[in-house]
């Protein structure tokens, strides 16, 4: 389990302290309102990712979704114009304007216009080259959605290039999705100079270069022996074990807090902690300096107390506290840390082990704009049961009639999904006792109705979790190898005689 995210710091400090001086767990960011999809884990980031070939379902796939919705107005430069070149193929003007509106329409189709100037300060009904980006002094928001699609555009053009180069060919589902975009593209919409074939050149681009990435993820996966392997290579870095911690503080010099103890003071509560050599016992007396020494009520300690326990503590590389923690102590061990002002206190409450934690796979079909969700919802169960009544079939049904943009273009599939995730309702779901392969149901939540399929259980956290990090490394090494073998050129200037 990688624990690339936690600083040395973070590691030595992981409890925010209950007597004296506050120790953040993490720095506190300002996030902007996710796209409203129920399937979307509760602690993910709420930040629009537009930029990289890693979150294709939202660039790419996002780009086939709201193809023909978005105004593309007329160029100002000459249509023609080459604006993004790669060995083998161009984009001109037009084509580029593609990609930017429909990068612009993923904001519109993600975020009301009351979240967007909330948290973008951005307001799509006025032009994006009079709006600065609240993120970089002196930016336009055009420059920043320009900058976005061009990102995109060469992430796709390489794709595209690899996925010619290897004979691979757009599978049927894919052309399907572009003749139904054609269908219903209104070229006035488009402006003036852009034809169904520059529209049709654009979504190939687009489609071909997204099933080419699932395909290329698929191919990279590693089989357990791999993983197994990987995992024995470092094992440490994939465990996380179970800690007590608790700091006290001392007035250091300078201090105006008449109150604070004397380190003399602090350094005698600590080593009573730090021979305990009993968790109930070193918790029991963090209770009693709580009551002793700062006043605390029974009701609050009952409600802080809880703090002092961290059971999913992971390995950092060189940190004075992981090495005694991975490095052979024992349940009920203790270790003592000095810090500026303060002594910090760890007993073992469970030794390092690996997240054995069950992962499921499961489709859904999500009902979140029609009159009535739970009759949409109860009618396409229906459908299904008087049909095959297999997993592809509700797979199929997935792709027709679910509103969820992040899995209706691969059956409703969520996979690896770990307790906790999901909202609460689709959670409770997934993880009952009872469920097995084939189950089917409906559930309501904050976001709509869902009509779920049980697909099967998956392999443990642990498993999932290096899996991951094999084919992303895998990936990484590989796109870094066809990025050089086709190089794109972008011109800036052409980019930027977009209408925006």
């Amino acid at each position: 389990m990688s624990k690339e995210n936690n600083t040395q710091e973070q590691q030595e400090e992981i409890y925010q302290s209950i007597l004296g001086d506050e120790i953040p767990l993490e720095e506190e960011t300002e996030e902007a309102p996710a796209e409203e999809s129920s399937e979307k884990p509760k602690s993910s980031k709420k930040i629009l990712a537009i930029t990289g070939i890693s979150v294709a379902s939202v660039v790419l796939v996002g780009c086939l979704a709201v193809v023909g919705i978005g105004v593309f107005n007329k160029n100002k430069s000459n249509p023609e114009a080459p604006a993004v070149t790669s060995p083998n193929y161009t984009l001109d003007t037009k084509m580029a304007a593609c990609y930017f509106h429909d990068m612009v329409n993923l904001y519109k189709e993600s975020y009301s216009a009351e979240d967007l100037m909330n948290y973008y300060q951005l307001d799509l009904s006025k032009s994006l080259k009079e709006q600065n980006s609240p993120y970089e002094e002196g930016v336009t928001w055009f420059d920043t959605m320009i900058e976005s699609t061009s990102s995109t555009i060469q992430q796709q053009l390489v794709m595209y290039e690899a996925a010619m180069a290897d004979g691979f060919t757009m599978p049927e589902k894919e052309q399907q999705m572009i003749e139904e975009a054609l269908a219903e593209a209104d070229l006035a919409e488009y402006g003036n100079g852009v034809t169904l074939d520059d529209i049709r050149k654009t979504l190939e681009i687009q489609a071909l270069s997204s099933a080419y990435y699932y395909h290329k993820m698929e191919e990279l996966e590693p089989s357990e022996d791999e993983i197994r392997a990987y995992y024995e290579s470092d094992p440490k870095s994939y465990q996380t074990c179970g800690l007590a911690g608790f700091s006290v503080s001392y007035a250091t010099e300078g201090s105006e807090d008449s109150e604070e103890m004397t380190q003399e003071q602090a350094k005698e509560l600590a080593e009573q902690l730090k021979n305990t050599n009993d968790v109930d016992a070193f918790v029991e007396l963090v209770g009693e300096i709580l009551l002793e020494y700062e006043g605390y009520t029974q009701e609050e300690l009952d409600a802080n107390l809880p703090s002092v326990y961290n059971n999913a503590y992971g390995y950092t590389a060189n940190n004075e506290l992981s090495e005694w923690a991975f490095g052979g102590a024992k349940v009920n061990d203790t270790y003592m840390l000095e810090g500026t002002g303060a002594y910090y206190i760890y007993i073992m409450s469970s030794e390092p082990v690996l997240d054995e934690t069950e992962t499921v796979n499961v489709r859904h079909i999500l009902f979140m704009e029609q009159d009535d969700n739970m009759a949409a919802a109860e009618d396409a169960l229906a459908e299904w049961e008087s049909g095959e009544k297999t997993e592809d079939s509700f797979a199929a049904l997935a792709e027709q009639y679910s509103e969820d943009g992040g899995s209706n273009t691969n059956g409703g599939l969520y996979e690896s999904v770990y307790p906790g995730q999901m909202v609460q309702t689709f959670n409770d779901w997934c993880f009952d006792e009872s469920r097995k392969s084939g189950d089917t149901g409906i559930v309501e939540t904050e976001y709509g109705v869902h009509v779920m399929y049980f697909s099967s259980t998956g392999d443990p956290l642990w498993m999932q979790e290096i899996s991951g990090m094999m084919v992303q490394q895998s990936y990484n090494d590989w796109y870094t190898e066809v990025s050089a073998q086709y190089p794109i050129t972008i011109d800036e200037a052409v980019m930027k005689t977009i209408d925006g």
